[in-house]
């Protein structure tokens, strides 16, 4: 039957009648989240006397037609139940709210195939959904099939419960399902424990049957909760259920689950089930994957795969069962990063006959999976981590919680890991071959996805030499991603994906030699949460000689313990215009920077961050050479260091997006060395803007020895706290500024816990912005519980000495003002890693680096280039040449990026002297008047992108070596000789030439190959 519901359309004289009075009695839905009732009329109230009379008729009258229930649009805000005569239901765009309970009767339904779908409904204000099934065998006369789609519930519950048909097919996907508080289970006893779970599964018994839940939020505020909840005995028999790209998330304190198996309650898998879990992200404060008490596996697949999650003990915990015959755990890339958390917890699992399998999967905790019960039965493992180390041995899974397995090397294959054995025909280099009922790689009796890209495998070695115009992410399970003379065109993204690379080797590394990027192109390297860094091996990220022209490079995440970033001997520029980078900070969407350089959500953990010897320009009326989303943190003895840079910039150098800057953990971020041209005349539009500026912890910020000619502010921030005895140090700069330091808040500076603020050896004058302003910072008195400690030692603001550091610098609170030449540790070093000093020379303690006892190791590598021994090719930009000089000794060849030739140029290769090194020769949106390039036997990489020849030639002759390289691309090339492009190489094994997307137009011929391509082994 049908009490209280609407619809637009019936297929019965009883259904139009019904639908009639349901179009009546519901409202629109409002297009907002949250579903209004809407006027109740006393006409209403007199229909529905008289449709339920109707339908109380239908009910013993023989149906002749199914009424086929659809509503679309509307409000449902009364109890309904829909069952009786009906074989359909439809609900697309409508509200259920006011805490009621929609109830889909399956028993009740006519026999045959039988659907239910909702598309796109909003289901609010504590209401539920069930779909129920019989209390008792269902029949055997009908099928069902459940849809449900774009599923808004803001405050929401969807049920499963009592036995569905056989060959039922649920599917839940593009949804989104909270419950914020407690929910009313009116329709059924026994669910107080379920006291707010978006899905619940209760008392019901799968027979042929596949109920998957696909990109789906699944999310439990309230105390207690679970994102999935299982009561009252739950058996699946030939039948699967699939969680795949969920999130479960409970948020309702130490008693919350992310899904929760109740403890009185039986999770059964016979006959060929699948229970998967596939692609899953859990967030929990409280337990995470709970399977309760009463677990029986047999001949069937418990399978958790690509699982990661952050809880606080196990991520996936069994207090009680059997994995019988035929039975497969399977643990695959299953990742616990909570603090000493372990990926799973089996106290009182029996394996019975069964298989456990343990590959790639990872615990913050020092162990792995604990408790497990071996009567018969195997136990293999692969690659696994705890506690920060990879397992290699039996011994070193026995410390991780697991006496008794089997070791598979972490680039071996086993068909105990991959394979469902009772549905596997053959197990042959490394690949598993299904007999009948078995499908996919595994071997499965269902189709079920596979878990996320990673792991082991993969070719190592360098992409080299090409032009990359399609997005694409590396990773593919390999420990190593370079790239080397490669040029990244057009408005694409190239994304370095940590989390897909070989996480379980020695270290990760990513290098880029001698790069170009250009039209818009993104590097993204990174993508790692702050938990999950602390699972994956150091990185080492080198990125030297790179050029990029309307490019950016974007630095996202955190970083590993102890990895290591370099940006060295590279020059970045970008426009607003011209870069494609938009920022994914809420609220910042529609705005451009044209930044160079993009930090986003950085964390450094024991980590070395370097940038020197490089130039960053950026050009545009908001541009930002480095923009910083979500935050930047340099912790745990941590390093950033910007040396011996260039940066010049129409209005910031590096500009943070709603975002902090916190340094601590003895840590130490420094800009030394450098030049900062900013030179914007707008009030308040500093060089560096940060929200708040922290430096805590026995930290350090450094500005040092650096040059800055800018307009209103060097560091603008609503606060600036310095606590824990950290050091705040200006030492041997000149400022050409208004304020060196401007805190927008008043009573924003702090410094606490004898933390100092030394000045020293500082030139202060005039910026862009004001002719009269040029200050160390603006009016601010401390807060009454800070009284800071500040040195000024020999500085100078416009042109005379500082003798009143309130009059002359504008400090507002008292400065210790030391005499040229005069000394104290407390005011040249940093005192808490510093024994004593002699004469002006910092004696550092246990735990100090460097001239002046930083509490971090000072990297290696810094300072200006070498005068005679450097041989890296770097790239001229901008100008006009007329002619090339004769390389030195030991360069690799020549890169020119936006210069035009005002001479037709000849190029031999024969005079680079750099015995067996590959010649990289790069030009990047040049004018030319013709270029003749004459090869030596040397291997040669050549590179004419996105260039423009309008007289002369380009001509390549003579003999290149082994592997080389011609590429000419995106290039227009008009020209009145004959002909446009000529060739006439002679090119050895594995050598190649490209041709791509060029615009040529020659007098005679636009193309000649003057010989027959006398390529060995090569390729056109």
């Amino acid at each position: 039957m049908v009490d209280g519901a609407s619809a637009t359309q019936y297929d019965s004289p009883v259904g139009t009648c019904l639908g009639l009075w349901m179009w009546s009695a519901v409202g629109a839905c409002p297009r907002g989240r949250h579903c209004v009732r809407r006027r109740v009329i006393a006409a209403v109230r007199v229909a529905l006397l008289f449709v339920l009379a109707l339908v109380a008729a239908a009910a013993w009258m023989p149906a002749v037609h199914a009424v086929v229930l659809r509503l679309r649009g509307g409000t449902v805000d009364r109890a309904i139940t829909v069952g009786r005569a009906v074989d359909t239901v439809l609900m697309d765009g409508v509200c259920i709210t006011n805490g009621v309970a929609v109830v889909f009767d399956v028993a009740a339904m006519l026999p045959g195939a039988l659907r239910i779908e909702l598309r796109n409904c909003v289901c609010d204000s504590g209401a539920q959904l069930y779909v129920r099934g019989y209390s008792g065998e269902p029949a055997s006369d009908r099928s069902l099939e459940v849809s449900v789609s774009g599923l808004s519930g803001g405050y929401c519950s969807l049920v499963f419960v009592h036995n569905l048909p056989a060959h039922t097919n649920v599917t839940v996907r593009d949804s989104t399902i909270v419950t914020p508080g407690p929910m009313r289970y009116s329709q059924l006893s026994g669910l107080t424990d379920a006291v707010a779970s978006p899905l619940v599964l209760h008392a019901t018994s799968l027979l042929q049957t596949q109920l998957r839940v696909s990109n789906t939020v699944l999310r439990s505020l309230h105390a207690g909760g679970s994102a999935v909840y299982v009561g009252g005995d739950v058996d699946l028999l030939s039948s699967a259920v699939v969680l795949d790209g969920v999130l479960l998330e409970a948020s309702g304190g130490p008693t919350a689950f992310a899904m929760h198996v109740a403890s009185s309650s039986r999770l059964s898998l016979r006959s060929h089930s699948v229970f998967s879990v596939t692609n899953v992200s859990v967030e929990s404060s409280g337990g995470g994957i709970v399977l309760g008490e009463r677990l029986a596996v047999v001949d069937s697949v418990l399978r958790f795969a690509g699982v990661e999650g952050s809880v606080a003990s196990s991520l996936v915990r069994c207090d009680g069962g059997t994995i019988g015959a035929g039975g497969w755990l399977d643990l695959h890339d299953v990742w616990a990063v909570g603090e000493a958390s372990s990926v799973a917890s089996l106290s009182g699992v029996t394996l019975s006959g069964g298989t456990v399998s343990i590959a790639r999967c990872a615990a913050t905790g020092a162990t792995l999976v604990s408790g497990l019960k071996i009567m018969s039965g195997a136990v293999s493992v692969q690659c696994n981590r705890a506690g920060g180390r990879v397992l290699r041995s039996s011994g070193d899974y026995r410390m991780a919680g697991l006496p008794s397995v089997s070791v598979v090397p972490c680039d071996g294959c086993a068909a105990a890991l991959a394979c469902f054995d009772a549905l596997t025909a053959s197990f042959t280099e490394c690949v598993c071959s299904y007999r009948a009922g078995g499908v996919g790689e595994a071997c499965l009796p269902f189709d079920v996805p596979p878990a996320r890209a990673g792991g082991g495998g993969g070719a190592e070695g360098c992409v080299s030499g090409v032009t990359l115009t399609e997005s694409v992410t590396v990773g593919g399970g390999r420990a190593t991603a370079c790239f080397d003379s490669v040029v990244f065109s057009g408005p694409i993204t190239v994304a370095v994906d940590l989390r897909l690379m070989d996480v379980f080797a020695d270290a990760l590394n990513v290098t880029l030699r001698h790069c170009v990027l250009a039209g818009g192109a993104r590097l993204r390297i990174g993508g790692l949460s702050e938990s999950t860094a602390r699972l994956v091996p150091y990185a080492l990220v080198n990125m030297t000689n790179v050029t990029s022209l309307e490019g950016t490079i974007v630095l996202h995440g955190a970083m590993p313990l102890h990895s290591s970033v370099l940006l060295a001997n590279s020059t970045l520029r970008a426009t607003v215009g011209g870069s494609q980078y938009v920022p994914t900070t809420r609220g910042h969407a529609r705005f451009r920077y044209g930044p160079a350089l993009v930090l986003d959500g950085v964390r450094l953990l024991s980590t070395r961050f370097v940038m020197t010897r490089s130039t960053l320009v950026c050009g545009g009326g908001s541009c930002a050479a480095m923009l910083v989303e979500r935050g930047l943190g340099v912790n745990l003895s941590s390093v950033f260091y910007m040396d011996n840079c260039a940066v010049n910039s129409q209005m910031h150098v590096m500009y943070a997006l709603a975002s902090d800057l916190r340094v601590s953990g003895g840590s130490v971020f420094s800009i030394q060395n450098s030049s900062w041209i900013a030179p914007s005349t707008e009030y308040d539009k500093a060089a560096c803007v940060f929200k708040d500026v922290v430096v805590d912890g026995g930290s350090v910020l450094q500005i040092v020895s650096s040059t800055f000619r800018l307009g209103f502010a060097m560091l603008m921030a609503n606060t600036l706290t310095v606590t824990g005895g950290s050091w705040l140090v200006h030492r041997n700069n000149e400022f050409r500024t208004a304020y060196v330091v401007y805190v927008v808040n008043g009573n924003g500076v702090a410094f606490r816990d004898r933390s100092v603020w030394s000045i020293l050896y500082n030139n202060f004058t005039y910026g862009s912005y004001s002719s009269s302003i040029a200050h160390m910072t603006n009016d601010w008195p401390p807060p009454s519980d800070a009284r800071p400690i500040i040195y000024g030692v020999c500085n100078e603001a416009r042109g005379s000495t500082v003798t009143d550091y309130q009059y002359d610098l504008n400090i507002g609170t008292p400065v210790t003002v030391l005499d040229c030449g005069a000394c104290t540790m407390d005011a040249v070093c940093f005192a808490a890693r510093t024994s004593s000093i002699s004469g002006c020379e910092c004696v550092c303690a246990a735990g100090g680096y460097g001239g002046t006892c930083l509490p971090a190791a000072v990297p290696d590598g810094l300072g200006p280039f070498p005068d005679a021994t450097d041989t890296e090719v770097r790239c001229v930009h901008g100008g006009s040449i007329d002619s090339l000089d004769v390389p030195d000794p030991g360069v690799r060849g020549l890169c020119f990026v936006n210069v035009t030739f005002t001479a037709a140029i000849v190029l031999g290769l024969s005079h680079f002297d750099a015995p067996q090194q590959t010649l990289n020769i790069t030009l990047l949106q040049c004018v030319l008047m013709g270029l003749s390039v004459k090869g030596s036997d040397a291997r040669a990489h050549l590179n004419v992108t996105s260039s423009l020849m309008d007289f002369g030639a380009l001509e390549f002759k003579g003999d290149f070596g082994a592997s080389s390289q011609i590429l000419v691309a995106g290039s227009t090339l008009v020209t009145t000789s004959s002909p446009g492009i000529l060739f006439s190489p002679f090119f050895s094994a594995n050598s190649t030439l490209l041709l791509l997307d060029n615009r040529t137009e020659g007098n005679i011929y636009s193309l000649i190959f003057l010989v027959l391509l006398l390529m060995v082994a090569g390729s056109l």
